[in-house]
């Protein structure tokens, strides 16, 4: 997370990055510094989906609160805490979370998610395992995949030659 905070910045200038905070951890809030900004202007879209979480999820919300880019896709996977590991006597170890991220607007990750500005459904089916016996040989040669369009991505563009227009 302090390197997902460390990208936004190269993004945003000013402004709240995040925030931390726990029922026994003090909220903390990480906020841009001006001087680490490498590109704060030029237009921007980003793609996110379920599988995007924690670290990135933190990015995406920044860009989003702070109206720094749109998002483009599906909602979040929703990860956002900080852990702690407790060992037990019995050489066993317990992981908890003790500490939520949020985002600038203050909706935390781990319950909220990200929800981008434009929602388009991914459109590639997930992969099929294979039951077949692989000892049995194949009469037919395999077949090349069909290229297939990324409504996402075709979304984004669309998006982001709009706004340099």
């Amino acid at each position: 997370m302090t390197e997902a905070t460390r990208l936004a910045n190269f993004f945003i200038k000013t402004g709240t990055i995040a925030t931390l905070e726990g029922q026994k951890v003090e909220k903390v809030t990480y906020s841009a510094d001006p001087a680490k900004a490498l590109d704060a202007t030029t237009p921007m879209v980003v793609l996110v989906n379920r599988g995007t979480a924690g670290p990135g999820e933190l990015v995406a919300a920044a860009l989003l609160d702070d109206k720094r880019a749109e998002l483009v896709g599906e909602k979040t996977f929703g990860e956002g805490a900080q852990q702690k590991t407790f060992e037990l006597p019995d050489g066993a170890a317990l992981i908890l979370s003790v500490a939520k991220y949020g985002s600038p607007s203050g909706k935390k990750l781990q319950d909220d998610a990200v929800t981008p500005d434009v929602l388009v459904a991914g459109n590639f089916e997930e992969p099929q395992s294979d039951d077949e016996d692989s000892e049995t040989p194949t009469a037919t040669p395999p077949v090349k995949p069909a290229v297939q369009m990324d409504d996402q991505l075709n979304k984004a563009l669309d998006l982001l030659k709009a706004k340099t227009s």
